[in-house]
């Protein structure tokens, strides 16, 4: 009796411990707005979900900046953000979870977010949105094809989006994709470590038609599962 009472507290100790190794990882998805609302957040939104459900990720998607503060996540997910949406302690929250060891993942207008936060533009985005054109089709030329955004890609990729123009060409980042046309050469998604943390930008995601788009759904899950892997 006694040894089946140690093999049960034995059996119960490593089944505890399998627990921890493969806990579920979290991705918080924040598409609040103070500005411009795309149309699109809604379906990028479910699009961002399907990707973790299979993934096995959990997926926390909110309007609510609060939340960045309520939760325990492992990437947050700008998805069409707009405008001043956090408060100072919200702000905080976010530099010191980056800081130390957190994925940030900002879609298209999370360019336009929070551009008077200084450390944030910097070290985060490394780079602002300054305008766009309508929306057209526009070659996408792979610089890196070694990141897990753009492995699935060949070394041109032609799609329509609406494509942004940047008050700056981002430095210490690793450049990922470029687009070039009359408002010239310039990067549409690059990445870089931020100390401890990771921070993966794309300017794409502006139509609902991009949120059916195989490889820019490939393109956003190579962004997060980056962004996530310690």
């Amino acid at each position: 009796m006694v040894r089946c009472v140690i093999l049960a507290l034995f059996l119960a100790g490593c089944s505890s411990q399998e627990t921890v190794l493969v806990s579920q990882q979290t991705v918080l998805v924040l598409s609040k707005t103070a500005g411009w609302r795309h149309d699109s957040i809604e379906t990028g939104v479910a699009a961002v979900q399907t990707v973790c459900a299979q993934e096995g990720w959990h997926c926390i998607a909110t309007e609510d900046s609060s939340q960045l503060i309520v939760h325990e996540y492992d990437v947050v997910v700008f998805l069409s953000t707009t405008g001043d949406i956090l408060n100072d302690v919200e702000q905080n929250h976010l530099k010191k979870f980056i800081e130390n060891g957190g994925g940030f993942v900002g879609i298209h207008s999370a360019a336009n977010t929070e551009e008077e936060w200084k450390w944030f533009n910097e070290n985060v985005l490394c780079a602002v949105f300054a305008g766009h054109e309508a929306v057209k089709s526009l070659r996408v030329d792979v610089v890196e094809r070694e990141h897990p955004s753009t492995a699935h890609l060949e070394e041109t990729w032609l799609r329509v989006d609406e494509w942004y123009i940047y008050d700056r060409i981002p430095q210490n980042v690793e450049v990922l994709l470029t687009i070039e046309d009359n408002d010239g050469l310039r990067p549409i998604a690059w990445c870089r470590e931020v100390k401890d943390g990771k921070s993966f930008y794309t300017g794409g995601g502006h139509t609902k038609d991009a949120w059916s788009e195989p490889l820019f759904i490939e393109h956003i899950r190579g962004g997060i599962t980056w962004a996530i892997t310690p």
